[in-house]
């Protein structure tokens, strides 16, 4: 059984040299012209691939851009609120200070002091 493979895997090798030939034989333009062709096609891919890199760097920079905006925007919205914050316990400091003293006056007033 094992020369039957061994067989089988010669044919299928002299088959694909001889397809080759073949397809060489055959073919409807020189080597030289395949080769020119091969090499026209190769830059093609590596000009696609390079844009493709480049538009896929151009998306992450502008992505990162609008994160960076977006937190800048976060950390300013959060400054204005602590700001608002500060204003607002002021605010009710100074009018609780103020029912403070009112209570204070009533408090003197009624004891006479």
């Amino acid at each position: 059984m094992n020369d039957d493979h061994k067989k089988i895997a010669a044919a299928f090798l002299i088959g694909g040299v001889v397809g080759g030939i073949i397809a060489l034989l055959y073919a409807p333009q020189s080597g030289k012209e395949t080769r020119k062709d091969i090499s026209r096609t190769a830059r093609r891919i590596k000009k696609e691939a390079t844009h493709i890199v480049e538009d896929a760097i151009n998306n992450i920079h502008d992505f990162a851009d609008d994160i960076k905006e977006k937190l800048e925007d976060a950390v300013e919205f959060g400054k204005d609120l602590s700001e608002e914050a500060k204003k607002e316990i002021m605010k009710k400091l100074d009018h609780g200070q103020h029912i403070i003293d009112k209570q204070k006056r009533r408090i003197s007033d009624a004891l006479g002091i």
